[in-house]
């Protein structure tokens, strides 16, 4: 069961139960996630929001093969999510 907490200002915010599944990464932010690091170690002086646009643009230019083991990882993520989340919400109520 979701509480609210009420902030400084007078508005309501939900409290996240701490045991619930939290949702899983797209296949765009798994690529950025292997490809920060590589990048940002070859051009040590690009700032974060330089290596992001680049890693964009990497992206956008990536074919369909290129991105397919993205999407794949994500989609299994996604499948555990989901079963994860309905155990969790059986259990929760």
């Amino acid at each position: 069961a979701k509480s609210s907490k009420v902030q400084k200002s007078g508005k309501k915010t939900k409290v996240k139960d701490p045991n619930e599944p939290k949702r899983p990464l797209n296949a765009y932010h798994l690529f950025m996630r292997d490809a920060r690091a590589k990048l940002a170690k070859e051009n040590p002086k690009l700032s974060k929001n330089e290596v992001r646009l680049e890693i964009t643009a990497i992206w956008k230019g990536n074919g369909e093969n290129e991105r397919k083991p993205y999407e794949d990882e994500a989609e299994e993520t996604l499948k555990k999510y989901k079963t994860e989340i309905e155990a969790y919400k059986r259990v929760s109520v």
